[in-house]
């Protein structure tokens, strides 16, 4: 998809970290935050992928330069059904997110969003080390 809108894609990740997850759960995690980044960067746009390590976690953030969100739609973003852009809903039931925060919270880890009307989104999960 991203080649087909000429999106510039960087990976920016630390060496080597180990976690410990159910592999095909997480799967499912990054496959959404990233469709989604995607899906919503316009032309052009560009989509970051940044995995840290620190000291009691690893923290992942997917950022992308859409269009942005308001606060309510960031306090929203994680409710089943909910679409903040309503331009893509054949796309989608609004169920993606919803997902990815059930599945993080049950392997104990989170996810967050910051956003800016105009100036794109960053979600950040963070996986506690053992």
């Amino acid at each position: 998809m991203w080649e087909e809108k000429g999106i510039a894609f960087e990976a920016e990740l630390d060496d080597r970290v180990a976690i410990r997850a159910d592999e095909s759960l997480m799967e499912l995690v990054w496959t959404n935050l990233l469709s989604n980044a995607f899906k919503f960067t316009g032309n052009g746009g560009t989509v970051v992928l940044r995995q840290t390590a620190e000291e009691d976690a690893v923290v992942v953030e997917v950022s992308d330069t859409d269009c942005g969100m308001t606060e309510e739609t960031c306090s929203r973003i994680f409710d089943k059904f909910y679409q903040g852009d309503t331009s893509h809903s054949t796309e989608g039931n609004g169920l993606g997110l919803a997902l990815v925060q059930r599945v993080l919270l049950l392997m104990n880890c989170s996810i967050s969003v910051r956003s800016a009307p105009g100036e794109g989104s960053t979600f950040t999960v963070r996986i506690p080390n053992e």
